[in-house]
């Protein structure tokens, strides 16, 4: 028999093809096992009940409730300027002043015609009253008569159209100060002093705008099948929620004016919301969200509004059923109340709904289940 000598490289290859051999199945066996991964966690929730009001949300723009566009009514050169640019102005204030010194020369043409027309008046008056005593004495002839009294009518008339001619000078005179319609902020001027001014028409170039800061109004359009909705209501609304990012919180304001016909264009509807501005904080353009209820209010499901996925135009949920699979339920949402959407239809009170983890999931998958965030 041959005898192995203890450190014969036989043996040593024997022994490293062994612990080889062992060492591969191990690692095959730990590949194996990393190659399961655990299930995904995530924390579920029942949709949370409560009493709210149905409503359709719009955004709109606010806009001033009063504006003007200052225009003069005369024509003539710019003299001078009476306002900052951007200043608050009060009604009446001047603002623009154009050179008034044709129009005090038409009015002062316009004086001297009416006294001239009021002698003419005077002595006809007294030739008339004059005649009229001796005719009376027959000492004149009717026809001298009427001759007089013609002539005393007719310079009547002459003094009325002198008289209309004088105010119609000291309207002109007094419109070469163009005064503010409105109080408001007003604009910047668009002619510097020097300039001609075309005016009296309304392709007259606009001087400057006014605008108040209080009121001021929503203006939002509504489409046809909403406006259809809230005609069939047994009350159309007569206020709304409205909310000024950044600017003002949510208000009751009264929705005063909803137009007369559906636009062929846009098929929308003009609603408008008039909200006071004391402060002057919102500003004419600002964006406004404008919230109308619809029906009466009404136990409803609410989710948070984060967790709600759209799938192009569905709106859909994920929820745990009751073997721990993940579900894509399809749903029919409302309005948002306090960042949870309201759940018109798709959900029931038993639900599971995924409210943390779900961009680890997807519809079919096993999880494992946190305790519910409402403890249910």
């Amino acid at each position: 028999m041959k005898i192995i000598p203890p450190y014969s490289p036989v043996l040593i290859l024997a022994v490293l093809a062994s612990i080889a051999l062992v060492s591969g199945c191990t690692k095959t066996a730990t590949t194996t096992a990393a190659a399961v991964p655990p299930m995904p966690t995530v924390t579920v929730a029942h949709p949370e009940k409560s009493v709210v009001q149905d409503a359709m949300d719009y955004t709109g723009r606010i806009e001033s409730a009063h504006s003007v566009e200052v225009r003069s009514r005369v024509s003539g050169y710019l003299e001078a300027i009476k306002f900052r640019d951007g200043q608050q102005v009060k009604a009446g204030d001047p603002l623009f002043i154009i050179d008034p010194r044709p129009f005090l020369d038409t009015r002062d043409r316009a004086q001297a015609a009416l006294s001239q027309a009021m002698a003419r008046q005077k002595l006809a008056s007294a030739q008339f009253a004059r005649l009229s005593r001796i005719h009376e004495s027959g000492a004149s002839s009717t026809e001298e008569l009427d001759r007089a009294r013609g002539e005393f009518e007719s310079v009547q008339a002459a003094v009325l159209a002198s008289e209309a001619d004088m105010r119609s000078a000291e309207l002109e005179l007094s419109f070469t100060t163009v005064r503010a319609a409105l109080s408001g902020k007003i604009s910047d001027h668009r002619l510097d002093v020097g300039n001609y001014i075309a005016g009296g028409t309304a392709q007259g170039g606009v001087l400057t705008t006014i605008v108040a800061q209080s009121p001021v109004r929503a203006v939002v359009e509504v489409s046809e099948v909403d406006f259809q909705r809230l005609r069939q209501q047994k009350k159309f609304p007569e206020r709304v929620q409205l909310r000024v990012d950044g600017v003002v919180g949510t208000q009751s304001v009264p929705l005063d004016f909803v137009d007369n016909e559906i636009s062929t264009r846009s098929g929308t509807v003009r609603l408008h919301a008039t909200m006071g501005n004391a402060d002057q904080a919102v500003v004419p353009g600002n964006f406004a969200h404008v919230r109308i209820p619809v029906g009466t209010p009404q136990e409803r499901l609410l989710v948070p509004d984060a967790i709600v996925q759209s799938d192009q135009t569905k709106k859909m949920v994920l929820v745990v059923d009751a073997n721990g699979k993940v579900m894509a339920k399809r749903v029919e949402v409302g309005s948002l109340v306090d960042n949870k959407r309201v759940v018109l239809a798709g959900l029931i009170a038993e639900d599971r709904v995924i409210v943390s983890g779900a961009q680890r999931v997807r519809p079919g998958d096993s999880v494992q289940v946190a305790k519910p965030a409402n403890g249910g």
